[in-house]
């Protein structure tokens, strides 16, 4: 009899869990659904409002088959060295080469030598910019760069200039796209 009885309780036991396993399958279920329907349902608005978006913005130009820039928008070594100057005095006058300022300081000094050139109304001319500065511990130091590039048309300017204890050498290179 007493076989009998732990037999009873051990399957009511695993009934008991059995039934507990099984509502919490169901609750887990019901969420994983609930949350697939909605990341379908997200999917679905930002599908649709790519598209509209996308068809709002959409704009073609005709093509110009312009190859050489007009007379007076050509790109000036001098006009873009006086710009390279200018920024270097105004903001490097003065300065002590900092290891931990300067990384963030030439990528300003960047930018603003890329914008303001390009504020001198250059049409369909790409203008990249680097500046790079180079602590004076009595070392030699050569920088070079090369480019293919059409020669009637695409040129550069650079600077260099020479803090307290440091060296700043700024270039603008300017290429037609035609």
């Amino acid at each position: 009899m007493e076989g009998f009885r732990k037999l009873m309780a051990a399957k009511t036991n695993s009934t008991i869990s059995d039934k507990k396993s099984e509502s919490d399958n169901a609750s887990t279920t019901g969420k994983s659904k609930l949350g697939r329907f909605r990341l379908k349902m997200r999917m679905l608005s930002n599908l649709g409002a790519r598209n509209l978006h996308s068809q709002q913005t959409f704009v073609t130009y005709e093509n110009t088959y312009k190859m050489e820039p007009t007379e007076n928008k050509t790109f000036s070594t001098a006009r873009a060295e006086q710009v390279i100057e200018g920024v270097f005095e105004h903001y490097l006058q003065g300065k002590n080469y900092d290891p931990k300022i300067f990384p963030r300081l030439i990528k300003t000094l960047t930018e603003l030598i890329r914008d303001r050139v390009k504020m001198q109304g250059l049409e369909r001319y790409k203008i990249i910019a680097t500046v790079t500065m180079i602590q004076n511990k009595d070392q030699g130091i050569q920088l070079s760069s090369r480019a293919l590039w059409n020669h009637k048309f695409d040129n550069y300017a650079s600077v260099a200039y020479e803090g307290p204890n440091y060296f700043a050498v700024g270039s603008v290179y300017a290429l037609y796209h035609d």
